[in-house]
């Protein structure tokens, strides 16, 4: 099955909540058709950051990847992965673009097999539990709300992105916890917000509050900071989500024991193929991989495939109210919980989804 060709299409949707409208109410999104000489089209999904324009993962795509794709067998997704990946040093080619490709091929290659592709990376499990996983709220009262609803929806966790402020956070973790009882598992997620003496204080409070963990307190890019973090709080520390250097800079926080837990999804660690190398660099050495939100809904079911494939993850992030989040599929229900508070593993072949194109064509803003 040979690679004839890649395709981009950049579309605009409306900009979700976590990031407000710091850069604009619209946002773009660049889909990458990667497509085999049997007719068969593997999807993937990048998002273009900071309000950026799709084009720039877009050029990427077409002038830097696609001539060392077009060609290939789209079975050998590892001898692919790692011509892309070679071309990171000197930042050659976004890590977005390496990603998207990833996930198109996985897509491929379970539509040709005629399998899902969690089946397709070892077929673990087929559902897991997700938790909700807030945007920035304007009051304590606001998240004691939100808390409030997602466990009455079935959720059986909750991340708080509060207000980058360690006082603030403090009061609406305590609220949240006093609001939602002691068994809902609740999370802090600093965004990297606080300096060690801050990082260390907030989290000796959420200890006392039984959090579930403690995410990116501090400078993404600190190691020694994680690592003495670490080592002085019970609480497990969550760290390296969007660090670069996708598996190498994995290896380095292992080896520093900066952080209990460390991040990935199929986004910013350079697609499915990447995250499971990720997942499985982190199970040798007996920590967790928790799986970030992975930027779009097709990503997210990307992530979703690989959390289900592996053992040392307890959940999948849900960003929430999930409809601010839903653009450019068919159907979202595999992103959405069940009574129990669980997601499934799409059982379609491939990735499981149908492209909306209708929505993609109306809102499109460059081909090629």
């Amino acid at each position: 099955m040979k690679i004839v060709d890649v395709i981009v299409q950049c579309y605009r949707y409306p900009a979700p909540p976590l990031r407000g409208t710091q850069f604009g109410t619209q946002e773009e999104a660049t889909l990458v058709r990667v497509i085999a000489d049997n007719g068969l089209e593997g999807y993937g999904v990048a998002r273009a950051v900071g309000g950026s324009s799709g084009r720039i993962v877009a050029d990427g795509v077409l002038n830097t990847a696609k001539p060392r794709v077009v060609g290939e067998d789209a079975f050998q997704r590892e001898r692919i992965w790692q011509k892309l990946w070679a071309l990171d040093r000197g930042n050659h080619l976004q890590i977005f673009a390496t990603s998207v490709i990833d996930v198109a091929l996985w897509d491929l290659a379970g539509k040709a097999l005629n399998a899902p592709v969690w089946q397709l990376l070892g077929g673990y499990r087929n559902k897991l539990p997700a938790y909700a996983s807030s945007a920035r709220l304007a009051s304590v009262d606001d998240y004691v709300a939100e808390a409030l609803q997602c466990r009455a929806r079935g959720y059986t966790a909750y991340k708080l992105h509060p207000f980058a402020d360690p006082a603030k956070d403090v009061a609406v973790c305590r609220a949240v916890r006093e609001a939602v009882g002691p068994d809902m598992k609740l999370m802090l997620d600093a965004s990297c917000e606080y300096d060690h003496e801050a990082a260390l204080r907030v989290g000796r409070e959420i200890e006392k509050l039984n959090f579930h963990w403690y995410e990116e307190p501090i400078n993404a890019y600190d190691l020694r900071g994680y690592t003495e973090l670490s080592r002085a709080l019970e609480i497990p520390v969550v760290a390296a989500e969007m660090v670069p250097g996708s598996i190498r800079s994995t290896a380095q926080y292992i080896l520093q024991n900066a952080g209990d837990i460390l991040r990935a999804d199929v986004y910013w660690r350079g697609g499915i193929t990447a995250l499971m190398k990720t997942a499985h660099l982190c199970e040798a050495n007996g920590i967790k991989t928790e799986l970030h939100h992975g930027a779009s809904p097709l990503m997210d079911i990307a992530t979703l495939h690989c959390a289900c494939a592996i053992k040392n993850c307890e959940f999948l992030e849900l960003l929430v109210p999930e409809p601010r989040y839903e653009f450019g599929l068919k159907d979202y229900s595999a992103l959405h919980i069940d009574a129990e508070g669980n997601v499934h593993a799409p059982p379609g072949p491939g990735l499981g989804v149908t492209i909306d194109w209708d929505f993609i064509d109306r809102h499109t803003t460059f081909s090629g």
